[in-house]
């Protein structure tokens, strides 16, 4: 058997050459990663992924759409019962066109029809709870959002151009957005 010593420096060598090469190698995957363009089947799953996770970005953007005045409390409710309709959203994508510079890519998906709920409510309170306090009508109106279990099918149609060889995603619209919250 052989018997090999290192020195202290011969084994600093060794170790700042494997760190060094962990860096490349790290390095050379986050390079590759971004120099392979997304094409817009990925980027539209991404969006979408985005909203079935309730990510951060996607649940800082969520208003209310109704007229009415909203408690911080009532707020945070709602909020809840959007993230409930983001965790349950399952979507398929239906459709796909990719061209050279434009693309269509078309996803259906189903999500509960809390804009039904909101209707029946509003309905109830403008008949029977005139004297209501206005929290307590909208307390009602979100109790019975939070009930609904009929859902809808919508689908939408993402739009895609190319630029500068990268595929950017045209804006979304208010309806487009709507039908994800369920509020359409």
């Amino acid at each position: 058997m052989i018997r090999t010593k290192f020195s202290k420096r011969g084994i600093g060598f060794i170790i700042l050459c494997v760190i060094v090469l962990a860096v490349l190698v790290l390095l050379g995957k986050f390079i590759l990663s971004r120099a392979i363009a997304k094409t817009p089947i990925d980027l539209t799953k991404d969006f979408m992924n985005k909203y079935k996770n309730a990510s951060k970005e996607v649940m800082d953007k969520v208003n209310y759409p109704y007229d009415d005045e909203l408690t911080d409390n009532q707020l945070k409710r709602y909020k809840d019962i959007i993230k409930t309709q983001y965790l349950a959203l399952d979507y398929d994508i239906t459709d796909e066109y990719v061209g050279e510079s434009d693309a269509i890519i078309k996803v259906e998906f189903e999500v509960f029809d809390y804009a039904s709920g909101y209707e029946k409510a509003s309905s109830y309170l403008s008949l029977y709870e005139k004297d209501m306090s206005l929290e307590k009508q909208v307390d009602y109106k979100l109790d019975e959002m939070s009930k609904t279990k009929e859902k809808m099918k919508y689908s939408i149609s993402f739009a895609y151009y190319k630029l500068d060889g990268k595929w950017i995603m045209t804006e979304l619209t208010k309806t487009d957005l709507q039908k994800l919250t369920g509020t359409f």
